[in-house]
């Protein structure tokens, strides 16, 4: 992605800030004034918002994916595995 910094946009991140923000952004969890920089910034780079479009495309495929757990005869089985290979020398 390359660095876009509008001119009307001085002091609003760039295309890596965006980025980097990308997944709080979508999550609606930034500060007010962070949101509404990310938000101008989106406005102007259309780079940015088709990552942010990916981002939120496999945020909501990755929602929709089925929970798997092991079961707990596996959990038992690893933690076991895990004890024997970890354990100090005696």
């Amino acid at each position: 992605m390359k660095d876009h910094r509008p001119q009307w946009i001085q002091s609003g991140p760039s295309c890596r800030n965006v980025a980097g923000l990308a997944s709080e952004y979508l999550d609606d969890c930034l500060p007010v004034l962070t949101n509404v920089r990310v938000g101008l910034h989106l406005a102007s780079c259309a780079d940015c918002r088709i990552y942010m479009k990916q981002m939120a495309l496999v945020c909501e495929v990755a929602a929709g994916l089925p929970k798997q757990y092991p079961s707990p005869i596996t959990r038992l089985r690893l933690r076991q595995h895990f004890a024997c290979c970890h354990s100090p020398s005696s």
